[in-house]
């Protein structure tokens, strides 16, 4: 093999490492995340007591059982049936209307907020998480009979179960009214997708599932064919330690572009910025350190064989 192809071809496996090295990490985090649902769980299950995400979820916990609820329908039927038939009654207490309305709804706040801050509510997460997952998980494998509905092309948590503890909740602490609560439907969109993308995403997971396990080691085969054609090693190690570093440092910097546009969605959407945070960091958290470990000894490769292409001095 002469000079010229030797040297083209240590190119492309150079160009080829910088490429592997973070698709490997980011592969082996997605598939992670996509089929095991207790690693899901788990990295999702300290957001249950992160603050930003309690207090946005006890607000839409709020205004859904208020809405379900009808307070001032509530209220004014209450001092209908208080008033009866007595004149006096019936032109005095439609007065308390107003107060009684806010007093209700500062109740049921009190008592969403207590539930959202206890232990009860991260049991409830968790189940949430857990069925979720596992319904996404039979959606990408194409198993249908238990397969998550989209709504428009929206993947969601939903609140039922969330507003069912709340219910028992407001029950035991002498609210009687909230067996009025009906079944709850609504649901928190966890995330976007175009229903014509489904098949290509499932196609996409059985890739993913049949790749994740040999790219590893693909980066390692990779380095190892260059140095092996190479003329220069010292070069060749410098140039694969870089690629590799620079990959990371790349996708890691799409990735944070992607966290701020979701940012600015869930802006749109009310959703606070510290509850997007939380999520995003506990989404992203299980990648943060093999990234990190890979950019991290790419850079060391690459200085080692810098050190070792100085010249030795007295």
């Amino acid at each position: 093999m002469n000079q010229w192809w030797r040297t083209a071809l240590v190119a492309i496996l150079v160009a080829l490492t910088g490429i592997v090295a973070p698709v490997s990490v980011v592969a082996a985090w997605a598939h992670t995340q996509a089929s095991d649902t207790e690693a899901f769980v788990a990295a999702y299950a300290p957001l249950s007591r992160d603050p930003a995400v309690q207090q946005a979820l006890a607000a839409k916990l709020s205004s859904t059982i208020s809405d379900r609820l009808d307070l001032p329908s509530l209220t004014r039927q209450l001092i209908d049936e208080v008033a009866g038939s007595r004149p006096i009654a019936a032109r005095l207490l439609p007065s308390l209307t107003g107060p009684l309305n806010s007093f209700l709804a500062d109740f049921i706040d009190s008592q969403v907020n207590g539930f959202v801050s206890s232990e009860a509510f991260s049991q409830v997460w968790n189940v949430a998480l857990r069925t979720t997952h596992t319904q996404f998980v039979a959606l990408l494998s194409g198993d249908d009979s238990g397969a998550l509905t989209l709504d428009q092309g929206k993947l969601q948590l939903q609140l039922g179960p969330f507003v069912d503890a709340v219910r028992q909740r407001l029950i035991a602490n002498g609210f009687a009214l909230a067996e009025r609560i009906p079944p709850v439907t609504t649901a928190i969109d966890l995330v976007q997708l175009n229903p014509r993308a489904v098949a290509r995403a499932q196609m996409g997971y059985r890739l993913l599932t049949g790749v994740a396990e040999w790219l590893p080691w693909l980066l390692l085969l990779l380095p190892a064919l260059a140095l092996l054609v190479a003329r220069d090693l010292r070069r060749t190690v410098i140039a694969c330690g870089a690629a590799a570093a620079a990959g990371i440092a790349v996708v890691w910097l799409a990735f944070r572009a992607a966290v701020g546009e979701g940012m600015a969605v869930a802006a749109a959407n009310g959703i606070p910025d510290a509850a997007v945070t939380a999520i995003t960091d506990g989404a992203f958290g299980p990648m943060r350190e093999p990234a990190l470990a890979v950019g991290v000894l790419g850079l060391v490769v690459a200085f080692l064989g810098w050190l070792t292409a100085r010249p030795a001095t007295a």
